[in-house]
């Protein structure tokens, strides 16, 4: 993770955490990505309670470069109204953007509202700097002088806004329809970015004044100008037009290929699809291309009417053939060569070859310390999967055992495997010949869930695990290496051989092993506390109003034991996923009022 950090570039965009099972707990924006993701990872005494807590359950992050920071903004805004993360409900307030509103009406009026919520009037924006528009709709009221008012009720005079010069009046028929719609589409026009002119004018007016020394009235039009170029700035990811298409990114070296989606909807990325493909060496990018968009809209059925990729497939009308069939509409598969589309391309690519040199840098360090690792422990071959084994169990009862995998330096959760032993026992010896016999039966059966093979076992303990674990794998004819790590020293022991080996506590290769035994340890705890709470007397907490199984599942998860729960305060019972204020209260009290 400390490796990853240093290579966030140093660009504004948004990031995304993850937690243990992969979903996105958290979206943020930053002006620069990497000094905003590192402030998260210090020390959880310099976090606010709410952010360490969702700190707590963050186990891998992601992020999406952008143009500038206005873009970040508006990603941001889109990503969590698309996968509405817990902690951003917590943490952030999910407004909607502002945006400029011109009225379907005989008189149009300006404003600014926060929703769109008819489909005849025109809007802009939305725009991120609420503070920013209302500046520059002061301005245009100056510029285009139409009418504010909701309503044109007959009064005896007109308003101030026309006495300042600000309002055609139409309510006391000032001006007539054919002339006020001329004013109308000049702001249009202004709005659809034709402000080049406006803008000419704006900062001629401003040198002028600044040569009359009227300081006053330049630094007026100064901010005049700031303004238009805030209201007129074009947004990648929130465009004008209502775009609804999917945009597919290739990139990658011979063997592997990235491949990047980014979904817009009406106008804004609504999300983003990462995958990995590995590739045979004489397959050209076309054929890569057309594997994936078969394989990927297979199933889908959001398939928008446009598919933009960097490189045609080979059969780009027959794929369009089928899709149109599986869609019933028109789709068509295109690569851009200029204009808006051709930058939202390039968008894409730039983040696609920021991920893939991001990938290229941790595979070349976590293959040198494999290397390293091979050369230290004398192993034959580079062992690129490495599965460790642990033991858990409370005096004997509920014995589990975890098989943890990390493949080519990186934890594999989808290969990830426990285990309930059958033979209850405060016995780790036993328990780990079980285990293992059990998981090389069904490699050697064919389950594929149990393939391949490891190139070296990792045991939670020292050398009477190891000798037991290597006594166990011979007996079935598998020559695997196997080596044990002791938590005490941090000792690396082999089968057979008194003495240890000591590393430095800072050499790349032990820490990768006491990532792999830490996460062994973790994860055959979650399963014995998984299983304990099964057997717990439940009654106790279905007493609790407002604790339906779902929460009690949850507080079991989270604390392991009722007694655990009882010594928690009512801070760490809100930390529970499901649970809220009242609910966890109700917990506090109840168990707080249990004879001790």
């Amino acid at each position: 993770m400390k490796e990853r950090l240093k290579n966030i570039p140093l660009q504004p965009g948004v990031y995304l955490y993850k937690d243990g099972e992969g979903r996105i707990i958290y979206v943020g924006k930053a002006k620069v990505l990497r000094n905003r993701v590192r402030s998260y990872f210090q020390s959880p005494e310099g976090l606010l309670p709410k952010v360490r807590a969702m700190m707590n359950r963050v186990a891998d992050f992601d992020y999406i470069v952008t143009k500038n920071e206005v873009e970040a903004l508006l990603l941001e805004n889109n990503l969590i109204k698309a996968y509405q993360p817990r902690y951003n409900i917590e943490l952030r307030d999910d407004k909607s953007y502002p945006y400029l509103k011109i009225t379907d009406e005989k008189f149009p009026r300006l404003c600014i509202v926060r929703e769109r919520k008819d489909k005849v009037s025109r809007y802009y924006g939305p725009y991120t700097e609420a503070g920013s528009l209302r500046d520059t709709v002061r301005l245009l009221q100056e510029i285009f002088p139409l009418r504010t008012c909701k309503s044109m009720k007959n009064h005896s005079r007109p308003c101030l806004n026309f006495d300042m010069g600000k309002c055609l009046a139409p309510c006391k028929n000032k001006v007539n329809v054919e002339e006020y719609r001329i004013i109308v589409n000049d702001l249009l026009e202004f709005l659809e970015g034709k402000s080049g002119n406006l803008l000419d004018i704006k900062e001629k007016e401003m040198r002028e004044a600044s040569r009359a020394l009227e300081f006053e009235k330049a630094a007026r039009l100064r901010d005049q100008i700031q303004a238009i170029k805030v209201l007129g700035e074009k947004q990648k990811v929130s465009l004008d037009h209502p775009y609804n298409l999917d945009i597919i990114g290739l990139w990658g070296g011979e063997e592997d290929k990235l491949v990047l989606v980014f979904k817009l909807r009406s106008g804004k990325i609504v999300g983003k699809d990462t995958f990995w493909l590995k590739r045979a060496i004489d397959e050209e990018e076309a054929e890569v291309m057309e594997f994936f968009i078969k394989h990927y809209y297979d199933e889908l059925n959001d398939i928008p009417p446009e598919i933009m990729v960097s490189c045609l497939p080979i059969d780009s009308e027959l794929l369009q053939t089928w899709l149109q069939e599986k869609a019933g509409s028109r789709i068509k598969i295109w690569m851009p060569a200029r204009g808006e589309k051709k930058k939202l391309q390039d968008m894409v690519m730039e983040n696609a070859r920021l991920l893939w040199q991001e990938k290229m840098r941790e595979d070349d360090r976590n293959n040198k310390i494999l290397l390293d690792l091979a050369r230290t422990l004398d192993l034959e071959v580079v062992p690129v999967r490495i599965e460790c084994y642990d033991i858990s169990h409370l005096a004997g009862e509920e014995t589990v055992a975890a098989m943890v995998v990390f493949t080519n330096g990186k934890a594999d959760k989808k290969s990830y495997r426990r285990f309930k032993v059958k033979n209850e026992q405060n016995n780790d010896y036993a328990s780990l010949s079980e285990t293992l016999k059990r998981r090389f039966t069904e490699a050697r059966r064919g389950n594929s869930a149990f393939l391949p093979e490891p190139d070296l076992l990792l045991i939670d303990g020292g050398l009477g695990q190891v000798n037991a674990v290597q006594m166990s794998i011979a007996d079935m004819g598998i020559d695997i290496p196997v080596i044990g790590l002791a938590e005490k020293n941090e000792e690396l022991f082999r089968p057979g051989v008194r003495e240890s080996i000591v590393l430095s506590r800072r050499d790349e290769g032990l820490m990768l092993l006491q990532r792999l035994r830490d996460e062994a340890h973790r994860f055959a705890l979650q399963y014995n506390r998984q299983r304990r709470g099964k057997k717990m007397t439940s009654s106790i907490l279905d007493g609790i109003a407002g604790i339906g199984p779902t929460r009690k599942r949850a507080l079991l998860s989270h604390f392991g034991s009722v007694s655990k729960m009882k010594e928690a305060s009512l801070e760490q019972l809100l930390e529970v996923p499901g649970m809220n204020r009242r609910a966890a209260t109700s917990v506090y009290d109840y168990l707080h009022a249990l004879p001790k």
